[in-house]
């Protein structure tokens, strides 16, 4: 399918007004934020590109933000208030909670996704059409203070990841996995901000996602 098929179709499955770009919002991380990302890389954040290739159909809003786990609950609130409409509601998050390998880690992060959900639905509409992104794979001989349990913490992401994927269908939203995604040259830096080679990587199963009718 051509580029401009993908994204007329995409704009059917959104609903978007002809004309009118569809709003997407999205809810991250320091991955969705770019602040890891040298100044001379940002315009490769993975936000940027599928708005870039989307080519006016879609308005990426983005409400990422360094450290940020799902107990961030309040701060999604908060965003609620900045943002009066949305089409669609990314929320791309997990990472940050793979660094408690307890386990109650799954369940409060759970718990908190599910709140956003509904406060987002509440805010923009039953009908919001909902997008939970499973957190992106690691590299654990890369990483920095966390190295000690990189394989607790590489496990917990895939559970996330999983429990998340559940979560959306239970609450009838979509659900997409990032694990595996970025490409392990991408994640030198600190085994887990993507370069600009990975942001390009999650763009374009992002960019997929947002298309599907």
């Amino acid at each position: 399918m051509s580029m401009k098929l993908m994204i007329a179709a995409a704009l059917l499955a959104l609903g978007a007004q002809a004309g009118e770009p569809a709003v997407v919002v999205v809810f991250g991380d320091s991955i969705t934020a770019g602040g890891a990302l040298p100044a001379a890389e940002r315009s490769q954040l993975w936000v940027r590109l599928v708005e870039k290739e989307a080519a006016g159909k879609l308005k990426l809003v983005n409400e990422g933000k360094g450290g940020r786990p799902t107990a961030s609950v309040k701060e999604f609130d908060a965003m609620l208030g900045r943002n009066p409409r949305a089409d669609v509601l990314v929320i791309a998050l997990g990472t940050n909670d793979s660094r408690d390998i307890t386990d109650q880690c799954i369940s409060k992060a759970v718990k908190n996704v599910r709140a956003m959900v509904e406060g987002g639905r509440k805010a923009y509409g039953a009908k919001l059409r909902v997008l939970l992104v499973g957190p992106p794979n690691i590299r654990k001989d890369a990483l920095g203070p966390t190295k000690p349990i990189a394989d607790q913490r590489d496990a917990k992401l895939r559970e996330l990841g999983a429990a998340f994927a559940k979560l959306a269908q239970e609450l009838h939203g979509e659900f997409i996995s990032l694990y595996g995604v970025v490409p392990v040259a991408s994640l030198t830096r600190d085994g887990v901000h993507p370069d600009a080679a990975g942001n390009v990587a999650i763009a374009k199963v992002m960019l997929a996602a947002l298309q599907k009718p």
